[in-house]
């Protein structure tokens, strides 16, 4: 028995130090690989990223996040360059609605370095989202990493879409519009989610106000053209 459990262990042992040495050839090859990490506020540890502009103020054009390029080996006493692609094949966004570097610098001593991907704002993103796939192209320095990590998707848009609890917004803001709730977003101070649960009667009665006199102040700076909303209507509350 205790040698049939030696062959059993060195059989274990065996596997699983073969094991490691396919890990380390899979992951490094003896060459340095780079893997692309997004924001863990916007990406929750995957591969992807989604983002709205819809809760930000209208001069608000632009976002930028600010993505890990992370080293898959050990530091190096010298700079190394990882190159950055976008997969055209997999993107719907133009090259007008966002910005990136082609390459990305991974100092002496370190296996990290951030990088800023900028996403646009325009009028289109009001009824489309659109989708920015970049990955790790080859470099002098650098190979990607493992194909679940070497790249990564960011999607976005400025779509609206109506509260589910508006019928109870209704009593302090009337009819429902795209318009309307925009302007209501941009005039909140700051309020994004209108919660009646959240919100007392007060409060939202002090919006309602709120909302007016920034109403009479856009109509009385655009004479002869008030807000209307998407479907040609005066915009009240």
């Amino acid at each position: 028995m205790k040698k049939i459990a030696r062959y059993v262990l060195g059989g274990v042992l065996a596997v699983t130090l073969a094991a490691c040495s396919n890990d380390q050839d899979f992951y490094y090859q003896d060459t340095a690989r780079v893997r692309l990490v997004g924001p863990e506020v916007w990406t929750v540890g995957s591969d992807s990223l989604t983002f709205s502009f819809v809760t930000y103020p209208a001069d608000t054009t632009e976002k930028v996040m600010m993505v890990d390029a992370v080293v898959m080996g050990t530091p190096q006493d010298h700079d190394r360059t990882a190159n950055i692609v976008v997969d055209n094949d997999r993107t719907t966004a133009t090259a007008q609605q966002y910005s990136l570097p082609a390459t990305v610098t991974i100092p002496a001593g370190k296996t990290t370095a951030a990088f800023p991907v900028t996403l646009r704002r325009d009028a289109s993103l009001q009824q489309q989202t659109v989708r920015l796939y970049i990955k790790v192209a080859p470099s002098d320095d650098f190979q990607p990493g493992v194909n679940e990590e070497n790249h990564l998707l960011l999607v976005w848009n400025d779509i609206l879409s109506k509260p589910q609890n508006w019928d109870k917004l209704q009593e302090f803001f009337g009819q429902y519009s795209d318009t309307k709730y925009r302007f209501m977003i941009a005039n909140a101070g700051g309020i994004t989610d209108f919660d009646t649960d959240q919100l007392s009667w007060g409060e939202l009665m002090n919006l309602r106000i709120k909302f007016q006199n920034a109403l009479q102040e856009y109509n009385d700076a655009h004479p002869g053209n008030p807000l209307k909303d998407e479907n040609g209507v005066l915009v009240e509350f």
